[in-house]
């Protein structure tokens, strides 16, 4: 069995809300979302994904401190849009006081959840360095979506972590020189459609069901698992230290930890295949 528990991240969105595209059982209850973080320390994951706005943190902080994990478990999470906040420095203070009251344990990353407001680390460093100082938080990062989001913060004087889309069928990313910190891919299952055959939520938009469909009878045809693909190609990128993982079950996670890598040739041949899709149906922003 392949060990991958040190790159992975569990994402937590899941636990929050109803999350995914492909989750058709809605938000998983305290006691099975209990059993997931479980099975992750069990199998020795030790990274989270969280956020204010998943509703997620204040059961990951229960799972944290009842087991006493605060001094072991590496917590990721972000700060909320400041797009119409008058006082932006009090509001992150603010923000981020309740996460840790509600985690219970240092914050490894505090990402910006809004790539714009990373600007501010350009504009005024000096609070940033005091938030740093003031609070028990490792590093900041920025989650963004594009390229370009990246290379404007090249001056920047912080040691920034990244979080971006990559999968086999958004590779924009794969070529972005990131030398200020760590990488975190995420939407490598891009919302479970890379990894599930069927059964997509009934808002599902007919394109994103046309291109699961085209996607799962490619790999079908060469005999390719749909996880082992996707975990594959993300394991293989030069471009990632790190990936994200979200589940609905435990199951859905051993499946992940069991995993097999795929041979570098296969994902090298797939790549090169024509989907014809719109290029909409990786972002799920545009997802209607």
């Amino acid at each position: 069995m392949l060990n991958i528990t040190e790159k992975i991240v569990l994402g937590t969105a899941q636990f929050g809300m109803d999350y995914g595209i492909a989750n058709i059982r809605g938000k998983p209850t305290k006691k099975r979302a209990f059993g997931i973080l479980d099975f992750a320390w069990e199998k020795e994951i030790r990274r989270f994904d969280t956020a204010p706005g998943y509703g997620s943190e204040a059961l990951l902080g229960e799972f944290i401190m009842t087991n006493s994990l605060q001094d072991e478990a590496i917590v990721l999470t972000k700060i909320p849009s400041l797009e119409g906040v008058s006082d932006y420095e009090k509001f992150v203070r603010t923000c981020l006081e309740s996460s840790l009251e509600k985690l219970g344990c240092p914050v490894d990353v505090l990402f910006f959840h809004n790539s714009a407001d990373s600007e501010l680390l350009l504009k005024n460093p000096k609070f940033f360095e005091n938030l740093l100082q003031d609070y028990p938080v490792r590093c900041l990062g920025t989650s963004v979506y594009n390229p370009e989001e990246v290379e404007r913060l090249v001056s920047c004087q912080f040691e920034l972590s990244f979080q971006f889309p990559l999968n086999v069928l958004d590779r924009r990313f794969k070529q972005v020189k990131m030398p200020m910190g760590k990488r975190y891919a995420r939407s490598i299952f891009l919302q479970g459609l890379l990894v599930s055959a069927s059964g997509l939520r009934t808002d599902a938009p007919v394109g994103l069901l046309d291109l699961q469909k085209v996607y799962h009878s490619k790999l079908a045809v060469r005999n390719l698992c749909p996880v082992d693909f996707a975990v594959s190609f993300v394991v293989y990128s030069n471009a990632v230290d790190y990936f994200l993982i979200g589940v609905d079950t435990a199951k859905q996670l051993k499946d992940i930890l069991n995993m097999k890598l795929c041979e570098h040739n296969n994902i090298d041949n797939f790549k090169k295949i024509q989907l014809n899709y719109a290029k909409k149906w990786i972002d799920p922003r545009l997802w209607n």
